[in-house]
């Protein structure tokens, strides 16, 4: 069994602010970020990392930027023209251009390629071309997202890019050709209320998608097709939890197909950090609905990142998604990045989410902020001639502190031996998971936390029993016990013993003299082990004296309260009224010595 993840870290010259892996292969990370305009000679660099080597990153090229413009934001990598690589960014340009209106954020990257890999000398990275998406002018905005759709062969992409600072919102849209292609051009834009935290887009058929936007506590979507865009559309909306005022807020979202989405949500005031999947809407419904949920640790109080991978992905946006695994990673605050495994399954017709559960958690994976996560591309061998122990996908993460780190997660093949294989027909169909195992896979960890449960419930019983003196003692507890605890229950009448109150009415409707509560002389006791009880008339030549409740020591009606509610008799809500020219007979002596053994 594999057990642990090899990693690969460089040191750069420059923060690290974006990272996105070559589509179409997955030994090639291009890293971007900088110092800004004028920032004390930290240049702003786009570098085209190769990763080919598990324990070792090495530098195929860089570009440096102009250092009077602002630092890369984001990167997302299109598609292949001949040998040359389309990479599209978000770059400020400077502040004096600002301050004339003039911001031409959007720009477009070619990395050409001359050999017939990576490693192949002569390795160029040049800026394109430069535009300007949005349309308002706000000397503060710069391009904060920046996502593709997935790529499918002989079908273009949509893309979609948003705001960051703005005071007037916006997401903007725009056509990526498949390879081979034309020059991108602009699909059209969206006036939003509130910033987008985060943004994603999906493929639905041939020329049709959807786009899928977060605030702080609300999702969206929006149809986009070859002649139209339609308004955006909430279909979920977080709501306080039962008793608080503060919401949880989205911090990141992703697809992870037409009809699922997942999100990282920030619970208030920094108590931990949760993962959501949720069901989107069909035409039936109105809202989307929460599918699967997980918790990241303890000590994430919020999440800076979200990346998804897709162990089986589809060919085409027409097919349908079958049995898949998604591995999942979030970024926390604390530089560590959360690994998670996620099963997408088919139930007579129906798609589920289902085992949203973790695997490792990657610790102090910088030494600052984490600001970029990214998957490589993961293409499933068709022949089995690579060993599976050899088969990974590679998650690259990026930081502040100028360092880049790749980890490769092991894959394995899985063959699901629940489907049924028919004599003489194919085999089953195989896929690939993580080799690692998760910590939700094994039956054991719920059977023993249950069986946990149920000996603390069994031991907090017989404690409960024993402390009141009930039952056999298995424990033998209760000398140690505090002396609070091991108070008697209080007593109610039962059905066929009659309360004080009606032996009391009972002996009224037969005698007018004053009526006494005693014990019987002869000294038998009853099954609580207190002398039986007696009322009746007064005889003091007989019964020796009586004292009215009024004039009893208080130390004496607290003897005959708690004497009467050991047997059931009276209990606390009956009150003392009911005493009131009532005699009681005497209670110290020989009788108060058995009654205070008793009680």
């Amino acid at each position: 069994m594999v057990n642990r993840i090899p990693s690969a870290k460089i040191t750069l010259s420059y923060p690290l602010y974006a990272c996105a892996f070559d589509p179409a292969d997955p030994n090639q990370l291009v890293v971007a970020g900088g110092g800004g305009p004028g920032r004390n000679g930290v240049g702003n660099k786009i570098t085209v990392l190769d990763t080919s080597n598990p324990a070792e990153l090495s530098v195929l090229t860089e570009l440096e930027l102009s250092p009077s413009e602002d630092n890369v934001t984001t990167l997302a990598i299109g598609p292949r023209k001949d040998r040359n690589l389309t990479v599209f960014a978000g770059v400020n340009s400077s502040p004096e251009e600002i301050k004339k209106g003039k911001n031409d954020h959007f720009r477009v990257f070619g990395i050409s390629q001359p050999g017939k890999s990576a490693k192949t000398s002569g390795v160029r990275v040049s800026e394109v071309s430069r535009h300007a998406l949005f349309l308002h002018k706000d000397t503060s905005a710069y391009q904060r997202l920046l996502r593709l759709s997935h790529p499918y062969e002989n079908l273009p992409q949509l893309g979609a890019i948003a705001t960051g600072l703005s005071k007037e919102p916006e997401i903007a849209l725009f056509d990526v050709p498949c390879s081979g292609g034309g020059r991108w051009k602009s699909r059209g834009r969206l006036d939003i209320p509130k910033e987008a935290m985060d943004l994603d887009v999906v493929q639905t058929g041939p020329d049709t998608y959807q786009l899928a936007y977060c605030d702080d506590h609300e999702i969206f979507t929006v149809e986009v097709s070859k002649t139209e865009i339609s308004e955006p559309k909430c279909v979920y909306t977080i709501t306080p939890d039962e008793g608080a005022t503060v919401r949880a807020s989205f911090k990141s979202l992703r697809y992870l197909t037409p009809g699922f989405l997942i999100t990282v949500v920030n619970k208030p005031n920094s108590k931990g950090v949760a993962l959501h999947g949720y069901r989107l809407p069909t035409r039936d419904q109105e809202n989307a609905r929460l599918a699967i949920q997980g918790q990241l640790p303890k000590g994430v109080s919020k999440a800076t990142g979200l990346a998804v991978k897709n162990l089986s992905p589809i060919s085409s946006p027409s097919d349908k998604q079958g049995e898949t695994q998604f591995v999942v990673a979030v970024a926390g605050n604390d530089s560590s990045i959360s690994l998670f495994t996620l099963e997408h399954k088919t139930a007579a017709s129906v798609d589920l989410l289902a085992d949203l559960a973790p695997f490792q958690v990657l610790k102090g994976v910088h030494p600052s902020n984490i600001t970029g996560l990214t998957f490589s591309p993961f293409t499933p061998p068709k022949s089995s001639s690579k060993g599976a122990s050899e088969l990974s996908v590679k998650l690259a993460s990026v930081a502040v502190g100028f360092t880049a780190v790749v980890h490769s997660i092991p894959l394995k093949k899985h063959v699901d031996k629940s489907a049924s294989e028919r004599r003489g027909g194919p085999p089953r169909q195989s896929r690939y998971v993580v080799a690692l195992r998760s910590r939700g896979e094994s039956p054991m960890t719920v059977v023993t936390l249950v069986t946990i449960v149920i000996l603390i419930l069994a031991i907090i019983g017989q404690t409960f029993l024993e402390a009141k003196d009930i039952g056999k003692p298995i424990l033998g507890i209760r000398p140690y016990l505090p002396t609070s605890w091991t108070k008697p229950l209080r007593k109610v009448p039962v059905a066929n013993e009659k309360s004080i109150k009606d032996l009391l009415s009972d002996a009224q409707g037969h005698h007018t003299q004053p009526l006494v509560i005693r014990h019987d002389e002869n000294g038998e006791t009853s099954a609580d082990g207190v002398p039986a009880l007696h009322v009746g008339i007064h005889d003091e030549e007989v019964h020796g004296p009586a004292t009215s409740w009024e004039n009893l020591d208080p130390k004496d009606r607290h003897y005959w309260k708690e004497r009467l509610k050991k047997t059931g008799h009276w209990v606390e809500d009956m009150g003392e009224s009911i005493f009131q020219g009532v005699l009681f007979g005497e209670i110290g002596g020989a009788i108060g010595n058995i009654v205070g053994e008793a009680l």
